[in-house]
């Protein structure tokens, strides 16, 4: 079952982040998130712990409205969504997509994430990657984009196509963590 959240303030959304699972968080479990571990994971659905804000995270936060202008130019045939809500399936899945895509309708059906990145290197695509996949798990969409914003310039558009085997093992992956870690509050070990 899918359920919606509206995110009204900053506090909400860090305290619903906590909840589950999320797009972040599962690129870290996987292995693929060179900014975060499982440790790190645990310590934020635990002690509440939040990764420190780089000036290229705060930059790239302030930037997003024009790389999504950029990527309309280039994909006219998209309406672009600005959910403002947390997606959270089957209690523990959860999703914050940078925006939703939609054609011809108001209906979304397909996922948008936003990166800002002084070099858009192969760990990078990786992560944001899985955390596409991640989201069309949680909303049950077939494709995405990512569009990441490199060195202020340059723009690289991404598809990504529903992977069925790479999501059940994420899914999979996540639920265990769930159970064996943050359900029991023991730590993975290092």
């Amino acid at each position: 079952m899918l359920e919606e959240i509206k995110i009204t303030s900053l506090k909400t959304w860090r305290t619903m982040r906590r909840s589950g699972i999320g797009g972040s968080d599962i690129a870290a479990l996987m292995g693929v998130n060179p900014f975060a571990t499982a440790e790190d994971v645990y310590r934020s659905k635990i002690e509440g712990y939040e990764t420190p804000e780089t000036e290229q995270m705060r930059i790239g936060k302030r930037i997003e409205a024009f790389t999504v202008r950029e990527f309309k130019r280039l994909k006219p045939e998209f309406t672009i969504l600005n959910p403002k809500r947390l997606f959270k399936r089957d209690g523990i899945f959860l999703a914050t997509p940078d925006r939703l895509l939609s054609v011809r309708s108001s209906e979304a059906h397909a996922i948008l994430e936003i990166k800002n990145a002084a070099y858009w290197s192969k760990d990078k695509r990786t992560m944001a990657a899985y955390q596409v996949q991640w989201y069309l798990f949680v909303l049950g969409m077939k494709f995405g984009y990512i569009c990441a914003l490199e060195q202020g310039w340059k723009l690289h558009v991404q598809p990504i196509v529903r992977d069925e085997k790479l999501i059940e093992r994420m899914r999979d992956t996540a639920q265990a963590f769930w159970e064996q870690h943050i359900e029991r509050t023991i730590p993975p070990c290092p």
